[in-house]
């Protein structure tokens, strides 16, 4: 039977077929217009010579001739466990070789299978060119896989190198998205920079493979490139600040930067992803708007072209700032370690980690009302809580901002919600300074009942005036227009809103109270006791009244509870005393328990490690100030008694504060201004300091004798202050201040001394040194006096002889 086939067709209509066939698929490249040209162009010249799969095979066989037989045998071994190597050649480089191949094994058959007829050879060379093509097609459409090489095993025959196939990561992904739109922006110079750069990274790492490099040589390359790249991103922040709706694609090989990795898959610089973040950052602060920008679909509304274009540029800055954001959260991520993670960070990645950190702090002061502002809290609150001092300090200081600086309350009721969360999940285990930032709240500085007390005498004045004036019905209407009118104005003008500024500060109340309650009835031995104390004291005014009589009650058992800390048992008292000082005449409670720890307390203060102590005792003593005529006057008297105590054990700022709330307690009580005098006589008795009572402590039997220690004090404004008081004056610059100022404004803990010391000068010359190693009086009065006695007395005895 005749074999099936196809039909004869002449050579040269093979040709055209194939030729019509490459045409289509656009791998034809004809050289012959090429050659006209030049020959028209260069009669006299040679003609150049093409690219041939001879030439290159020429070029192959004196490579190998190059090569040792072990290299070639290692080589050819590498090819065949990993074919995936050959993927960098070209297809029309291989289909040659292929090509090349064929036509030489059909050199080699053999003479008596040569005379098969022509028709029968055409049949199997079209069969192979088919099968040829639609290998083609099949590698054409199958999708590129990537090979990751897998640790060799060992097998009978030696070791067995493996790989396997890995598919594209979201980062990889982001990255190919990356060089497309950079590749598509050919205004921009920087991409041939890139380029060469990672040119130059990958001829380093071929270098490194063969010959060793030193550390200067990387220390030069490290230079070099972190040189490189601050100009890069100097140039496109620069274009980017000057045209942001034109140049808003610099963002992407500036979010590039960012990234850990590179193209080639080595590892970024920290100081380039530094640069980067802090960059990005300032370009961000400058062009974000301060409103919000709303998600809406415009593709079925037809939009004017300045309109289209500004509803483009805002979508895609937003799509940058989220980027942006996500690089931020995840390297600050390493900040936050899971339990039982004791490992200790590297300081470059703790360096970037925490600039990435306060980068997302600066962007949710600078911009609060902005989108993902609420997104930013919810990952920057958790920080609070984090074991890095440095990380909690930006975390503290960028809510104390954002509480300052916020007018609606949207974002701090949302901070605040966010660290009640926090104080549920970790409970006693939460870092103290976690809740300092509560006490910047603005609670502080509203009165709510004297604000409801004016919006109600408002309504009554209004209610009033309706009732004089009998308004017509058309009147009625103007006035309802009128009001509808200044409604709208008042919603241009972007005024706040009264009602929702004081629905959000309510909630916001509500939330801090709920924390410090749940501190005191969960956890009143930790350390989180001062904290809540702390901020019960500041925001005493706004508690409401039925909670005091619960609230003394809880702290009066804290006080009596040996196992809480000293320290926080004066919180209470402070705390209590505040209460007392706010809504005594509706309280009745008698503090004696409390004025008794009080003074107690206050006789082991001194300039060592109880020193911070002191502040907390002058706070309390202030509250009892507050209601000095509510209380007794002997325990005034005991108090001012105490604090000149304190005076002298205490550094100068502690003995200012003490003076100041001294000469207070003076002018609000006769009996405190008593004890100034040393000429007087009053009462009958023994004064007893170490009594822990400060009503039965005979206080009014003791005079002020401290005062005129305090006189040779070595600060200048305490010996001024002490002489003051003792002839019943003050000092004009220090009754401006309270006394907690004072103690603030006198510290001496940062190094500065107020008022500063004079240097000496250059003329004064040293004091010449005593001689005479004897006794030498403080004062001539005392040493006169002496002498005086000492006569009479010998004068006496001699009268007696």
């Amino acid at each position: 039977m005749a074999k099936k086939g196809k039909i004869k067709i002449s050579k040269v209509k093979r040709n055209n077929h194939t030729t019509n066939k490459m045409r289509k698929q656009g791998t034809l490249k004809l050289q012959r217009h090429r050659s006209k040209l030049q020959k028209q162009k260069q009669p006299s010249q040679a003609p150049e010579v093409e690219y041939s799969s001879e030439s290159e095979s020429g070029s192959g066989e004196e490579w190998a001739d190059m090569l040792d037989e072990d290299e070639q045998q290692y080589i050819m071994k590498r090819l065949a466990s990993q074919p995936q190597l050959l993927s960098n050649v070209p297809e029309k480089e291989q289909v040659q070789r292929s090509k090349k191949r064929k036509r030489e094994d059909k050199g080699k058959v053999p003479k008596n299978q040569q005379h098969n007829s022509d028709s029968g050879a055409e049949t199997d060379e079209d069969s192979d060119s088919e099968i040829e093509e639609k290998y083609e097609k099949e590698l054409a459409e199958r999708p590129s896989k990537r090979m990751r090489p897998l640790l060799p095993i060992k097998t009978k025959h030696g070791l067995q190198e493996r790989a396997e196939e890995c598919e594209d990561t979201e980062s990889e992904k982001e990255e190919e998205e990356i060089e497309m739109e950079t590749s598509k922006d050919e205004e921009e110079p920087q991409d041939s920079e890139s380029d060469s750069g990672m040119e130059g990274t990958a001829e380093e790492n071929e270098a490194g493979d063969g010959e060793e490099i030193s550390t200067v040589q990387l220390l030069a390359a490290r230079r070099d490139k972190l040189q490189h790249d601050k100009l890069r991103i100097g140039a496109l922040c620069s274009s980017l600040l000057e045209s942001p709706e034109k140049k808003l694609k610099n963002f992407f090989p500036i979010l590039y930067l960012m990234e850990e990795r590179l193209k080639d898959n080595t590892l970024n610089l920290h100081s380039v992803r530094k640069l980067a973040t802090l960059s990005a950052y300032e370009v961000f602060k400058d062009i974000l708007p301060d409103y919000q920008i709303r998600h809406q679909d415009y593709s079925n509304i037809k939009l004017k072209k300045d309109t289209l274009a500004l509803y483009k540029y805002e979508k895609e800055l937003l799509e940058f700032y989220k980027r942006y954001l996500q690089r931020l959260e995840k390297a600050a991520t390493v900040l936050r370690r899971k339990k039982g993670d004791t490992r200790k960070l590297d300081e470059s990645t703790l360096s970037l980690a925490l600039v990435s950190l306060r980068c997302m702090c600066g962007v949710l002061e600078a911009r609060p009302q902005f989108n993902y502002a609420t997104n930013i809290a919810q990952s920057v609150v958790p920080y609070l809580d984090c074991p890095e001092e440095q990380a909690r300090e930006i975390v503290t200081e960028c809510c104390r901002n954002v509480f300052n600086e916020d007018k609606k309350g949207e974002i701090t009721l949302a901070i605040v919600r966010l660290i009640n969360q926090l104080v549920k999940r970790r409970g006693e285990r939460l870092h103290p300074s976690a809740l300092d930032c509560l006490l910047s709240l603005k609670i502080r500085d509203i009165d709510m009942d004297a604000e409801a007390d004016i919006q109600h005498k408002k309504k009554q004045e209004a209610k009033h005036k309706k009732r004089i004036v009998n308004l017509s019905k058309k009147e009625k209407k103007r006035a309802k227009k009128l009001k509808e009118v200044e409604r709208e104005l008042l919603e241009t003008e972007a005024q706040e809103n009264e009602l929702a500024r004081r629905k959000q500060l309510t909630e916001v109340t509500k939330t801090v109270f709920h924390i410090y309650f749940r501190l005191l009835k969960h956890a009143p031995r930790s350390k989180l006791l001062a904290a809540a104390l702390n901020g019960l004291a500041r925001f005493t005014h706004v508690i409401n009244m039925e909670y005091y009589s619960d609230l003394v009650a809880i702290l009066s058992r804290l006080v009596g509870d040996e196992l809480v800390g000293p320290r926080e048992r004066l919180l209470c008292v402070r705390t209590v005393l505040g209460v007392l000082a706010g809504a005594g005449d509706a309280l009745n409670v008698d503090p004696a328990k409390f004025h008794a720890h009080l003074y107690a307390s206050a006789a082991a203060q001194h300039a060592g490690a109880s020193q911070g102590e002191a502040r907390i005792i002058l706070e309390a003593v202030t509250q009892v100030c507050a209601r000095a005529r509510r209380v007794s006057p002997a325990v005034l008297q005991a108090f001012a008694k105490r604090l000149t105590t304190m005076a002298v054990q205490l550094q100068h700022h502690g003995a200012l504060a003490s003076l100041a709330l001294v000469h207070q307690l003076a002018q609000q009580s006769k009996a405190v201004s008593i004890l100034l005098d040393p000429d007087t006589e009053s009462g009958s008795g023994r004064f007893a300091p170490l009594l822990e009572s400060p009503e039965h402590c005979n206080a009014h039997d003791a005079r002020l004798h401290e005062l005129c220690t305090l006189r040779g004090h070595y600060h200048p404004v305490v010996r001024q202050h002490a002489a003051a008081l003792l002839q019943g004056t003050s000092v004009p610059e220090l009754n401006k201040l309270s006394p907690v100022q004072i103690y603030d404004e006198y510290d001496g803990s940062q190094m500065a001394f107020k008022p500063a010391i004079p240097p000496p000068k250059r003329g004064d010359k040293p004091k010449a040194k005593h001689n005479n190693h004897g006794h030498t009086w403080a004062q001539s009065d005392l040493k006169t006096l002496c002498e005086n006695v000492e006569n009479n007395v010998e004068m006496v005895i001699k009268k007696n002889r």
